[in-house]
Order: C-alpha cells, then sequence, then structure tokens
C-alpha cells in the first residue's frame, strides 16, 4: 500500500550508528530534507547528547536526543519515529531490524544485514543467524527496484557501495543476456571511508598517504550481494544457478568515493567493437529516464571528481580490442549514491515523494 504523505506533512526520522561516516552522512542529508526531520538519533557514545554536539551546522535538527543502542527502539516509540535509518553494525541492525519491523515503523538498513536472501552466504559473510525478517526486506537498488515498488515498504535493504558501483554497472548488461558467463573481473578502488570509522593502523593517514593497497579479495562482504543480483539476471537468461565473478578492491589515499573497472566478454560475439555497442545501448535503455544514473560514450570519461558531493553514477563502456573484451568503468560517492544518499531516494520513494526530493543540491563532502 503507498504510503503517500500530504502536502507539508513531516516525517519523523530516527538514525542509529550516527557517529559512523554512513550515519553521520544520513544524518546531515535527513536534516537539510524539507520533508524529513531527524528527532532522535542513537550511538552508545552519543548518549545523552544532542545531534549538535556532533555537527553545530545541523542547526535545524541539532536538537534531536542521542540514545544508547539498547535504547533505539523505546526512543523511536517515544518521539513517534515513522523512519529509522540502520547505519552501525550489521549484527546490532539486525536486531533493530526486527524490532522495527514488529514495531510497525519503516527501516533501511544501511549495513547489509537484510541484503542477502540466502541464509547460508548470510552466515557465511557475517557470521550471526539470519535476520527473521530478511526474507521480507527490498533490495533497494534504487534503478532496479519494481516501478512501485519501494512505496509503502517496511524493510529496505540498501546496496553497500561497492555493491552499488559494480550493480549499476553490470546489472542491465546481465538483463540483457550479454555477459558470457565466467567472464567477469571487476577491479574496484575506493576511499578510506568505505572500511568504516574504525581505529586500525591500516587506515591511518601515514598508512594510506601516498599508498595503494589491496584488501578483502577472499572475503568482501558485498560480493555476495553483487552475485545474488546478477545470478537473478542471468537466470533469465537459461544459464545455471551460480555467478562468477572476481573482485578485488583497493584502497586509495582519498576519503571519499569508489570507482569499479569491469572487464566482461559478450555472449556469442567475437566482434569487440559490436560488443561495447551492445553493452552501451543495454546501459543507456536501462537509465534513459534516471536523474541519477548518467551514461557516458566512452569508458574515459568515468571520473571521480565528477561524482563526490553527488548522488550521482557515470557508466561508460569501451572496447579492448587487445584483449577482446569490453571495459566498463563506473564511479560513485561511497557516502552518497553508494549509501547514505541512496538510502534517501529510497526512503522519497517508500512515502510517495519524489525520488530527486533533498538531493538535487547533492551532498557535502567536508
Amino acid at each position: 500500500m503507498v504510503e503517500h504523505v500530504s502536502e507539508g506533512t513531516v516525517i519523523r526520522v530516527g538514525v542509529a550508528g550516527v557517529r559512523g561516516y554512513k550515519g553521520f552522512e544520513a544524518a546531515r542529508l535527513m536534516a537539510r530534507h524539507p520533508r524529513f526531520k531527524v528527532v532522535m538519533v542513537s550511538s552508545d557514545a552519543m548518549a545523552g547528547h544532542r545531534l549538535k554536539d556532533l555537527d553545530p551546522d545541523l542547526r535545524r535538527d541539532g536538537m534531536a536526543q542521542a540514545v544508547g543502542y539498547n535504547d533505539t527502539i523505546s526512543a523511536a516509540k517515544d518521539y513517534g519515529v515513522e523512519l529509522m535509518l540502520l547505519a552501525t553494525e550489521p549484527e546490532m541492525c539486525a536486531t533493530l531490524g526486527g524490532e522495527l519491523f514488529g514495531a510497525g515503523i519503516h527501516a533501511i538498513d544501511l549495513s547489509g544485514a537484510h541484503a542477502l536472501k540466502s541464509a547460508e552466504a548470510h552466515a557465511q559473510t557475517y557470521g550471526f543467524p539470519y535476520p527473521e525478517v530478511a526474507h521480507r526486506a527490498v533490495f533497494g537498488l534504487t534503478e532496479h527496484v519494481t516501478p512501485g515498488g519501494l512505496a509503502g515498504q517496511k524493510l529496505v535493504a540498501n546496496p553497500g557501495a561497492y555493491a552499488t558501483t559494480v550493480l549499476l554497472a553490470l546489472l542491465p548488461i546481465a538483463k540483457a543476456g550479454l555477459i558470457e558467463p565466467g567472464s567477469v573481473v571487476v577491479d574496484a578502488k575506493a576511499g578510506s571511508s568505505t572500511a568504516g570509522r574504525k581505529a586500525r593502523i591500516s587506515l591511518l593517514f601515514s598508512e594510506l598517504d601516498s599508498n595503494l593497497y589491496a584488501n578483502k579479495i577472499d572475503r568482501h562482504q558485498y560480493t555476495p550481494e553483487i552475485l545474488q543480483e546478477l545470478d537473478a539476471a542471468q537466470a533469465g537468461h537459461g544459464d545455471a544457478p551460480g555467478f562468477k565473478l572476481t573482485l578485488a578492491t583497493h584502497l586509495l589515499p582519498l576519503a571519499r568515493g569508489v570507482l569499479a573497472t569491469s572487464y566482461l566478454r559478450v555472449r556469442g560475439e567475437s566482434d569487440t567493437r559490436r560488443a561495447a555497442e551492445l553493452v552501451r545501448e543495454a546501459l543507456k535503455k536501462s537509465y534513459a529516464g534516471s536523474p541519477f544514473v548518467q551514461v557516458l560514450d566512452s569508458a574515459e570519461g568515468v571520473q571521480l571528481k565528477r561524482v563526490l558531493g553527488t548522488n550521482r553514477c557515470l557508466i561508460g563502456a569501451t572496447a579492448d580490442l587487445w584483449g577482446e573484451r569490453v571495459v566498463v568503468v563506473s564511479a560513485l560517492d561511497n557516502l552518497g549514491k553508494g549509501t547514505a544518499g541512496q538510502a534517501v531516494q529510497n526512503a522519497n520513494l517508500v512515502f510517495g515523494l519524489p525520488e530527486t526530493m533533498g538531493l538535487e543540491a547533492g551532498v557535502e563532502t567536508r
């Protein structure tokens, strides 16, 4: 049932995990949105404080009360929260997601805890039991949700930043039946905020500056999301289940941004130039009406500086004649379209608002 809100109605919002990068970005976007208002946040480190104590620039919603995680649900009920954004650790988000669902409060999970449809894949990825309500969640890759599929939903699983970057590039190609099975290799490079706000030696400035290194090649937590969605897309073309790809991620000495380069072969097409044309056609057809995804004529035009601070994703495809592959490059801001921006985009559609509302001016990158 679509829950359209009447003109001028303000929707009360809570944010769990507000001290992390994703939660903080979500709070900043919501705190300037014309129809959403942050009324409470949760964080054990922030308990007893106000949102303005985290950032004095959040003047409009600065008096929002901060509580500990154990008080999240009771505070959400007390403050009349209608939408909760979950941006803390996956196990805590799984617990909160179930309780919010039971209480009839809309939730958008930015942690990945509700993204996988397989209990086995979930256990291998996150190491805790499959959330009871995960099968009720809509996978919120906004541009690929069935029209109207987000309206009124109680639980939305936001894709991770890497998953969003890769899937926006590959899903239209897979849905068109163009990907030769087993041919996909993805090289993704990202800013340090993709690793979260943690005190780790590998994330220190002295370690990252003038450096570049691969991480989590054998265990990246967002690879199962990518495989799940691509597998479903390929199934429609008679392919056996079990989509395969190699994903290698690397950390850049930057704060934000993800750029993914995907290498693939097109099924049944030996002419690489023609293969690249088919890929570009599939991408342009898929995103013809999208306000946030832009398909370029060449992969070389995709640059991080063009997407940082926005909710945009740029995608381009070029023929590699030497390797006889098509190279597809996609880029986005991991805290914008990759997480918090996409969460706001999804929230707009849940409540029957224009999907661009509150996102037209982009996101802050300071």
